[in-house]
């Protein structure tokens, strides 16, 4: 019997319909609520139901509502006459001792729509939208009652639809659910599973409204829910547990429903709140810096940070910020100053304010820390006097030890270093050389400033006092001179020396030289230059050494020098000759025919010592005798040949033989040249032309053309039908084809002939000339028969005594006229070039 209490009229969000069993189901519109049954809204949810008198409710968030069905079936407005009690009423019976199990009237279960819903047939649906909140809702009635203990299927068996016959079999049934998903939500599928295979269909309707189908005959079944994404940056893993809360259909089986709920859990993923750190730009040494730690994402809970200095700092729940102070390095006499950097380094004893992770990539601060200027006194000693060349001993002290090296620049150019965490260095330096001078007295050192900012960390020095003076005594010592000059020198030119002294004269020093000359070294000076002339340049080979020394001081002008050492004042330089070299020339007559002697003279501009030997470029030697200027010798001129070779012919002198150079430096060979002109005669080349004897017309005829002397060069020849034909350099002959008259109908066998005309382009393989007497062939050439068509035509029909017109016509024309003889003893004539 129905027990409609209100009809769904409009939804927001989820709503859940809650039997007097437990089992839940999500409404939608259209769907029935039936009498006994609880509607929840929930945090999001709102509906508005239809009552049985017509009137609306409208139920908002969080909010129960129920209704008792009537005492008879009637329509809705009927079905609304006995108000269901209301849950008060409920709750004073049972605490009167009423057992709602037993005292009240048994609920309606109602129709079974499609889907399993509350709706009308055909308005269940199979997927729903969840929020995964982990809610829990208790259907409480406020008495203990007991789960179904018996099979709900009915043993009622629709005529046709199930075998009487068939015993009823045990199955248990099972649901499970993916065990797993992230908060940023998924597909969660649930799978229920029969021991037994049930005969018709059974549904399977879990605690959150969900439905599961096993098909008849088939032991699994499964349905899918779309969770929806809830991430968050907070730890709150969860999970949703789902049980059976009832079935329908599943013929056949008597079913035990296994009470182990299906569990999904929701893991959290990792969302990294970030974490800055603020702090003002720049702090004196000595101050307070004031740092803001910052979180992307305020805490549930106190946030305890660790921060690279040891210290920690706390970001109250629900607050986004915290800020605090740390002291700046205090004011001393060394470098501190510059940048000192803080940083969170991580969560102090597990205390995250419930954040599932930080980043802490930006929680860094550094701050400028500013210096102030506290000057170190340095002062330096040594002893009182040192002789020159002595050494002297120093002492730098400093009234604050560098925390590292600290290094000094010295008047002198050197540095000293305190070691770290020293007060003072000892170090020695030489005292004045000895030297040739009066110049005895006292000599002072100071410190100058830091080397390399290696300053040991202090942030200054006061240098005052930082200074010390030493008497150096004197001694007397002689002056090393030294005279230098070129290694070499060539004949004729000037030899450059250098006289120089180890110490400079206070006044000019005058030395005397080894050939009368003087020299003079300015007051201050260490040295002078001045040249001397080489011996003459000619055009022999005469090249040796010459020497030049220093012997002594001129009219007592030493410069104030104490004493000269001589013992190195010498240089000597060796003269290099020059190479003058001596004009050879070659001459010879104009012409020569080839085949003849030239006569040849060589010349010299400078007569040798010795007999001078030059050879030639031919590989010959001529002689000039010493104190001679000329010879004269002949050479064979070019032989007589086939080919082209006349024109100049060339020898030169190429230079001296095996060292007989008649003493002289060298040779100028740009003009030991002659050229003369030889003259050619012209020897002719026969040239021949063979062929095959006889070709049919149509076909190809095979020539040769032969040569007596071979060409140095490709020789091209020209042939009169206007083609070529190369023989190859160093060849003497060359084949070739050229096609024979072409077949044709007409009568034009007989003799066809070709020659060689003359040379392409000037393309002769270097021969003077060709005899072409002999160079033509001739082939006979035979005929083929090719006959031509003749056909005769005329009109189709004539009436008798009238004219029969005819056409004769040939496929050829002819080259003259053609006459033909016709059966009835008549001629017919086709003019020639006419086809018909």
């Amino acid at each position: 019997m129905s027990s409609v209490v209100a009809i769904v009229k409009s939804i927001v969000g989820q709503v859940i319909a809650v039997s007097p069993e437990g089992i839940r189901r999500v409404l939608i519109e259209g769907d029935r609520l039936f009498a006994g049954e609880q509607a929840l809204t929930g945090p999001e949810g709102a509906v508005t139901l239809e009552l049985a008198d017509g009137r609306s409710i409208d139920l908002g968030r969080d909010t129960q509502w129920s209704a008792d069905a009537p005492d008879s079936a009637t329509n809705l407005a009927e079905a609304t006459a006995q108000a269901a009690p209301s849950v008060a009423e409920l709750q004073q019976a049972i605490a009167a001792g009423a057992d709602p199990t037993q005292d009240f009237e048994a609920a309606a279960a109602g129709p079974t729509p499609a889907g399993a819903g509350g709706g009308a047939a055909g308005g269940g649906h199979s997927f729903v939208v969840l929020d995964a909140t982990a809610g829990v809702v208790n259907p409480t009635i406020g008495f203990p009652t007991a789960g179904i203990g018996f099979s709900t299927l009915s043993t009622t068996q629709n005529a046709g639809a199930v075998d009487t016959s068939a015993p009823l079999r045990a199955s248990t049934l099972t649901v499970t659910a993916t065990p797993t998903l992230t908060e940023a939500g998924g597909t969660l599928v649930y799978t229920a599973t029969v021991t037994q295979a049930p005969l018709t269909d059974l549904t399977i309707t879990l605690s959150n409204g969900q439905t599961i189908v096993i098909a008849g005959g088939q032991t699994t079944g499964s349905s899918s829910l779309q969770i929806q994404d809830h991430n968050t940056p907070y730890i709150d893993p969860s999970q949703i547990s789902t049980t059976v809360t009832g079935t329908t259909g599943g013929g056949g089986l008597v079913l035990t429903i296994d009470p182990t709920p299906a569990v999904t859990q929701i893991t959290d993923t990792i969302d990294k709140t970030a974490v800055t750190l603020t702090a003002s730009d720049t702090v004196a040494e000595g101050g307070s810096i004031n740092y803001t730690v910052s979180v992307a994402n305020a805490p549930k809970t106190d946030l305890v940070l660790t921060l690279s200095n040891g210290d920690q700092v706390t970001i109250k729940a629900n607050a986004t910020s915290a800020t605090f102070t740390v002291a700046a390095p205090a004011d001393d006499v060394y470098k501190d100053a510059g940048p000192t950097t803080l940083k969170v380094t991580g969560i102090a004893d597990g205390q995250d304010g419930q954040l599932e992770a930080l980043d802490l990539s930006k929680a860094s601060a550094t701050v400028n820390v500013t210096d102030t200027i506290n000057p170190t006194a340095v002062t330096l000693t040594a002893s009182d006097a040192v002789a020159e060349g002595g050494t002297i001993h120093y002492t730098v002290s400093v009234a604050n030890a560098p925390k590292s090296d600290l290094v000094l620049t010295l008047s002198n150019g050197d540095n000293v270093t305190i070691k770290a965490n020293a007060t003072s260095a000892t170090f020695t330096v030489a005292a004045p050389a000895d030297d040739v001078y009066k110049d005895a007295g006292p000599t002072t050192l100071k410190v100058t400033g830091i080397a390399d900012g290696q300053d040991g960390q202090l942030e200054a020095l006061d240098l005052s006092k930082a200074s010390a003076t030493v008497n150096v005594t004197d001694t007397i010592n002689p002056t090393a001179v030294t005279l230098t000059a070129s290694d070499t020198v060539a004949e004729g030119g000037s030899i450059s020396y250098t006289v120089s002294v180890a110490n400079a004269p206070k006044s000019d020093l005058v030395l005397t030289l080894s050939n009368g000359d003087n020299v003079t070294i300015k007051a201050n000076a260490t040295s002078a230059t001045f040249t001397v002339a080489a011996p003459a340049d000619d055009v022999y080979k005469d090249a040796g050494p010459t020497t030049l020394k220093v012997t002594g001081i001129a009219d007592g002008q030493d410069g104030q020098l104490e004493a000269l050492d001589l013992s190195k004042a010498s240089a000597t330089v060796n003269v290099t000759d020059t190479i003058n070299p001596t004009a050879v020339t070659l001459t010879a007559s104009d012409t020569v025919a080839e085949g003849g002697s030239i006569s040849y003279t060589v010349s010299v501009a400078n007569a040798p010592k010795s007999d001078l030997v030059l050879t030639l470029s031919n590989g010959d030697n001529v002689t000039i005798k010493a104190n001679a200027t000329s010879a004269s010798f002949t050479a064979a001129a070019p032989a007589d040949d086939v080919y082209k070779d006349a024109g100049p012919t060339t020898l030169s002198v190429t230079g001296v033989f095996n060292g007989k150079d008649g003493q002289l430096e060298g040779l100028d060979l740009t003009k030991a040249s002659a050229t003369v002109n030889v003259t050619d005669t012209i020897n002719t080349t026969a040239v021949t032309l063979t062929a095959s004897d006889a070709v049919a017309e149509g076909g190809t005829i095979h020539y040769t053309v032969s040569v007596a002397n071979a060409p140095k060069s490709d020789l091209v020849l020209t042939l009169s039908n206007g083609d070529q034909v190369t023989i190859k350099a160093n060849a003497t002959s060359a084949s070739f084809t050229a096609a024979a008259p072409a077949d044709d109908v007409y009568k034009d066998a007989g003799p066809t002939t070709l020659s060689v005309t003359g040379v392409s382009n000037g393309k002769d393989g270097q021969l003077e000339g060709l005899d072409l007497s002999k160079a033509s062939a001739t082939t006979a050439v035979t005929d083929t028969i090719n006959k031509t068509a003749v056909t005769l035509t005329a009109d189709s029909s004539v009436a008798e005594g009238g004219t029969i017109h005819y056409t004769v016509s040939v496929a050829n024309a002819p080259k003259s006229d053609l006459v033909l003889t016709l059966s009835n003893g008549d001629q017919v004539t086709i003019k020639a070039n006419a086809t018909s």
